[in-house]
């Protein structure tokens, strides 16, 4: 029979073997926090033997500034709660720190009273080290990977800064040489013609330019919005079609177009929805060949409206799929390239298709094999369906919007034209002139109020940004003068702020209408003859 004293010895012993081998300091105290118990570990981590530690306060090895946690770690023993994993710091004998993972359990009597502690300390610094030095490396990495970027921003806003110039500069060149050209009286009428058409093209080119610009701005400060309404996709697409055929016919590239019945109605903007199309099928009239091929095909797939744009031109190599939809993102942005533009068109479309809830995506063969381009279109309920668009061929030489080509009369019409650019003043008073106005003008807000002061006109057209005064304060004050006579003054924004903004912000000052700069002399005409009550 086995003697339970030996038993219990024997328990002791092996128990003692135990904690005098183990890797981690293992240390027990009272509940005032003297040490009773110190093994190897403790020593060889602490740098205190059993002698120096056994029967001083635990205080021995805990810096100053973390003596608080003793008196928080003895509360939650008295508590009968096990600390468990404690990450903190201790000081050795050598007043080295030493970080350490903490493990606390309250040693009870035979009664089941809390008497004291038993505390397992492991050493992590090797740990904590490397973790150290793995943050330290990551950070390096994270700083390398941030300047690598910064250097291709820079490169980026360099390279776009290049192309914005010679895409803003090649239009501005053929209007200021073939105006040069005109100056000099020296031209016959065909060359004339060349000029004008020229001048109009370069400069219509140069307003879509900055167009696209104002796009890619509300795009990256969340300002783009939808006017969303009933619409004819079937239309928007003829419309988009209509603006492109003459680019394609003077190309040589065939431009044809699949419409499907039952793919017309949705909920959209139209406006913008032309814009994915028209950007669509410029780009891929710009990469088709002369002799090629562009087919834009509208159908219905399940509940969505699919518009596919195909051709049959240069396609686009594998490497340059991933950023075919990034912002100023081109195949070629070198002085060599072949084609012109920024390269938004593609992140604009892609943009406002995501606002209308839809997906593009592209696919090509290969260089050589062509490109396809595919919207996908949500089809929210319609509240009422739309007749097929007619075809542009079989409309009748008096369709609906001839009659707005037809001159309109400002005959007895009185216009004050307010502007601080002399140019830009003597051009829309003679555009007016030339409509029958009589128009008088102003370079500044204070002289346009002297003339009110002596002279009643039927509609103000003004300039916004002027200086000493702008056109927003003199709204006001001619619109008191006015009213002191009774009479009410219709007013005509004509600025260069141009953004969706800049015309709510106009509209809700007063203002009756907003035109932006550059303005088609047609177009400022009929706006002054509505304000004037002259287009009924």
């Amino acid at each position: 029979m086995t003697d339970p004293v030996l038993g219990e010895e024997e328990a002791a012993a092996r128990l003692a073997a135990i904690v005098d081998s183990s890797d981690d300091a293992i240390v027990s105290k009272t509940l005032e926090g003297v040490i009773t118990s110190w093994n190897q570990a403790a020593e060889r981590i602490f740098g205190y033997t059993a002698a120096e530690a056994v029967g001083r306060h635990i205080s021995l090895i805990i810096p100053e500034e973390r003596r608080s946690e003793e008196t928080e770690v003895l509360s939650r023993l008295v508590r009968g709660e096990r600390i468990n994993h404690f990450e903190t710091i201790r000081r050795a004998k050598d007043g080295r720190p030493v970080d350490i993972s903490l493990t606390v359990s309250p040693v009870r009597n035979s009664a089941g009273r809390i008497i004291g502690a038993s505390k397992v300390a492991r050493d992590i610094s090797d740990q904590r080290r490397r973790e150290e030095e793995r943050q330290s490396l990551l950070e390096r990495e994270r700083e390398a990977r941030a300047e690598a970027e910064a250097e291709a921003v820079n490169r980026s806003k360099d390279q776009f800064l290049a192309t914005l110039s010679h895409e803003l500069r090649t239009p501005l060149n053929a209007i200021y040489g073939w105006a040069r050209m005109l100056d000099t009286g020296r031209l016959d009428e065909p060359a004339i013609r060349r000029a004008t058409e020229a001048i109009l093209r370069n400069a219509a080119a140069q307003v879509q330019l900055i167009e696209d610009l104002f796009d890619v701005s509300r795009v990256i400060t969340g300002n783009m919005r939808l006017e969303v309404r009933p619409l004819n996709v079937a239309a928007v697409l003829e419309a988009a079609l209509d603006t492109v055929r003459p680019a394609a016919t003077a190309k040589g590239v065939h431009l044809e177009s699949v419409l499907e019945h039952g793919a017309e109605a949705m909920m959209g903007d139209p406006a913008r929805l032309q814009q994915v199309i028209w950007n669509l099928l410029m780009n891929a009239v710009k990469f088709t060949p002369r002799g090629g091929r562009v087919t834009a095909h509208l159908r219905r797939v399940d509940t969505h409206i699919e518009i596919v744009v195909s051709d049959t031109g240069e396609g686009i190599a594998p490497e340059h799929m991933p950023r075919l939809f990034q912002r100023f993102g081109q195949a070629d942005s070198s002085s060599t390239r072949g084609h012109t533009g920024l390269g938004i068109g593609l992140a604009l479309v892609r943009h406002l298709v995501d606002l209308h809830g839809g997906m593009v995506n592209a696919h090509s063969a290969g260089q050589g094999l062509g490109a396809t381009f595919t919207v996908t279109l949500p089809v929210s309920a319609v509240p009422a369906l739309f007749p097929p668009p007619p075809h542009p061929a079989s409309e009748p030489a008096s369709a609906p919007g001839t009659d707005q080509q037809k001159p309109v009369s400002l005959r007895d019409l009185r216009i004050l034209v307010v502007d601080d650019d002399a140019e830009g003043l003597e051009l829309a008073a003679l555009i007016l002139i030339n409509a029958g106005a009589e128009v008088r003008t102003s370079p500044s807000a204070a002289d346009a109020i002297a003339v009110l002061e002596g002279w009643s006109p039927d509609v103000l057209v003004t300039d916004l940004a002027m200086p000493g005064e702008d056109g927003f304060s003199l709204l006001r004050r001619a619109r008191r003068v006015t009213t002191q006579r009774g009479r009410r003054l219709p007013a005509l924004a004509l600025t260069a702020y141009g953004r969706s903004e800049d015309r709510i912000r106009v509209l809700a000052a007063g203002f009756s209408l907003h035109l932006a700069k550059p303005v088609n002399p047609a177009e400022l005409v009929l706006c002054v003859a509505s304000l004037g009550g002259r287009t009924e």
